[in-house]
């Protein structure tokens, strides 16, 4: 039934997604191939209005599940019943806080932090993404800040060797690429096929960012 709701998802077929889910709602519970579960699909396809009614129907959530959809009591309480929880990894591979990060719970995010979740764990699945990275790909200043005053490290590298600069630099965030390299990013870091943070604003034309780094 989980590949039913992704091919809806795939092809956009948001009355038939809700309707599956109201008339199967136990579809959100169960998983794929890389154990996410179905609520974690919905929410991993950017449908606000299908997720608002996957999390009313849903008689239970892991505690991944409830960082995701930002149920801050509920992942208290599960937390609480098991502190293990707070670093380990969901099934597709992902940190609680990366997630929260990802999804832009920054109260989730905050408190996560608070209970010492490490902003530095990477993802055990071949993205290699940690809470930082997932900042950076989201804009979130607020949360790169964040994540910064709690220890991140800001040269450490995901798939590819690619570093939170060069992710920015690649968005041509210029606010998040002073940001980093203010707070201890290398500029001249290189990706597995050689590219830094410059020659990617300068092939992708953030003239502000080019600018900015050359000055460095």
């Amino acid at each position: 039934m989980i590949e039913k709701l992704k091919e809806f998802i795939k092809n956009k077929e948001t009355d038939k997604i809700l309707n599956l889910i109201r008339e199967t709602p136990e579809v959100l519970g169960q998983q794929d191939e890389s154990g996410t579960s179905g609520l974690l699909v919905i929410a991993y396809a950017g449908m606000p209005e299908v997720l608002e009614m996957a999390i009313n129907l849903k008689p239970s959530f892991s505690f991944h599940e409830a960082v995701v959809c930002g149920l801050l009591e509920l992942a208290k309480s599960l937390l609480d019943k098991n502190p293990e929880l707070i670093n380990q990894h969901a099934n597709d591979g992902f940190t609680p806080v990366s997630l929260a990060v990802f999804f832009d719970k920054s109260e989730m995010t905050k408190w996560l932090l608070d209970q010492g979740a490490d902003p530095n764990l990477h993802a055990t699945n071949p993205s290699k993404v940690n809470a930082m990275h997932a900042a950076v790909a989201k804009g979130n200043i607020e949360l790169c800040q964040l994540l910064i005053a709690k220890g991140a490290d800001v040269n450490a590298p995901q798939m590819q060797n690619v570093t939170a600069l060069h992710s920015a630099a690649h968005r041509g965030n210029l606010e998040m690429v002073t940001l980093l390299v203010e707070n201890g990013a290398q500029i001249n870091l290189k990706m597995e096929n050689g590219d830094t943070a410059l020659s990617i604003a300068k092939r992708d034309g953030h003239k502000e960012v080019t600018s900015y780094l050359e000055e460095r």
